[in-house]
């Protein structure tokens, strides 16, 4: 008797043993949601957009068949998938000869018929940065936040003085100029090469446009009370440490 109880008493435990479910720490995490695509909102630019999401904004653009001056419309939709695209123009030939066509007179299209001559679409002239430069730091001050990625800190911040004047740390292009970036405050973005772009943020106002040339002597923002503000360089879309440019 006292055999059989225990039986039934053992069945009992493996039964609910079997039935109880893990933590739900255990559990496999689902996949994250990623960002495929972004909608172009007032302001916007290329490079706010490639900016936002840490990409090359050559690639971004490529990907979306945009060339320069890279005009955008709000409510366009840019894809953000950079998989299969490069910036090497060289044909691929997959290990197959390519034939190049016949040069055809660049204004006339032979149809068999005399028809008035296409123009050509002249490309827009590529723009020229100036070489003889040596990056400064844009404000002076004490820097209290150096660079370091691995803390999400893709820049450094500088402490200078109350309405200290902010210079660009290399002449350039500004290529945004807003606060439609989160986290950046009034940011200016200025394009110094193909490869090299940098940011000046936090600041009170914004002294100059999108589109406008700026010398390394120019104002293009002025800080607040505080005298803080927040500086970036990124390199082919890359965030880089500022000190390995700024001496």
């Amino acid at each position: 008797m006292l055999k059989a109880l225990l039986g039934i008493l053992l069945l009992l435990t493996v039964t609910a043993c079997s039935n109880y479910a893990a933590p739900v720490s255990t559990l496999g995490q689902p996949p994250s949601n990623r960002i495929t695509n972004h909608q172009v909102g007032t302001g916007d630019t290329l490079y706010s957009i490639a900016w936002r999401y840490d990409l090359n904004f050559r690639l971004l653009a490529r990907a979306n068949n945009l060339t320069e001056p890279f005009s955008l419309r709000p409510g366009q939709r840019l894809t953000l998938d950079m998989r299969g695209v490069s910036l090497d123009d060289r044909p691929r030939t997959s290990g197959r000869t390519v034939v190049k066509a016949a040069k055809i007179p660049s204004t006339v299209v032979n149809t068999g018929a005399q028809k008035a001559p296409i123009p050509l679409k002249t490309k827009p002239k590529p723009v020229v940065y100036s070489k003889n430069w040596q990056w400064k730091w844009p404000i002076q001050g004490k820097t209290v936040e150096s660079f370091s990625p691995a803390d999400l800190r893709k820049g450094v911040t500088i402490k200078g003085v109350n309405g200290s004047m902010v210079r660009p740390a290399a002449p350039g292009i500004v290529v945004y100029a807003g606060d439609g970036l989160r986290g950046y405050g009034n940011l200016v973005i200025i394009k110094h090469s193909e490869i090299l772009l940098s940011a000046y943020g936090h600041n009170e106002k914004i002294m100059v446009k999108e589109g406008q040339n700026v010398k390394q002597t120019e104002i293009i923002a002025k800080l607040g009370a505080k005298g803080t503000m927040y500086f970036e360089i990124r390199k082919d879309g890359y965030p880089v440490d500022p000190t390995v440019y700024v001496k």
